[in-house]
């Protein structure tokens, strides 16, 4: 089902720049800049955050030494696409995870401490590593210059023993060798996050 496009006036559009550049203008200040009330702000910005917008904290990638990994791959079919989504989606080094049209059908991005926790995962951990993958492509990269910021998972709670893709990091080869510090959501982890 096609869901309705969402219209924007051109204060909405400058609402949204502004939050973008600063998240933590005030009310006041966003209205006495847009010529308008902060409660006519409020309304505006609660009537967008209904489904439109979403505030969020982003950590600097680029401080914290994160590295990429863009993982594409052609799944089989359409159910085992949709079981590697939900498998995936809970994942805390997950930032980025669609369906694609192309040469894969499944595209995701997930983040690194170190370049062989990130080859851990790609190999490991990542999509490619699953059955009914056709092929798969991998690329690693940088922290990114755009955005600078990326919505990185903070878990809190570290005490289960499998993550949430199925995989228990305390068995792991990689783990056991220091060449991998475990998923972020297991008692296993030794990283920063």
């Amino acid at each position: 089902m096609q869901q309705r496009k969402k219209n924007m006036d051109e204060t909405d559009r400058k609402i949204i720049a502004s939050l973008q550049e600063n998240g933590r203008v005030s009310l006041t200040e966003l209205g006495k800049k847009l010529g308008l009330s902060h409660v006519s702000i409020r309304k505006r910005l609660q009537k967008l955050s209904k489904d439109l917008l979403k505030v969020s904290v982003g950590l600097n990638a680029e401080k914290l030494g994160i590295y990429l990994a863009i993982v594409c791959a052609e799944v089989e079919t359409p159910k085992r696409l949709q079981e590697l989504i939900q498998i995936f989606s809970k994942g805390p080094r997950m930032i980025f995870l669609a369906r694609a049209t192309g040469t894969y059908n499944l595209m995701t991005i997930m983040v690194a401490e170190d370049a062989e926790t990130l080859n851990a995962i790609i190999e490991h951990c990542s999509v490619r590593a699953y059955k009914g993958i056709r092929r798969s492509g991998a690329i690693i990269a940088e922290a990114p210059t755009i955005p600078k910021y990326l919505p990185i998972k903070m878990v809190t709670d570290r005490s289960a023993d499998d993550a949430p893709c199925g995989i228990n990091c305390g068995k792991c080869i990689r783990y056991k060798q220091k060449k991998c510090l475990a998923c972020p959501a297991t008692k296993y982890y030794r990283g920063p996050l």
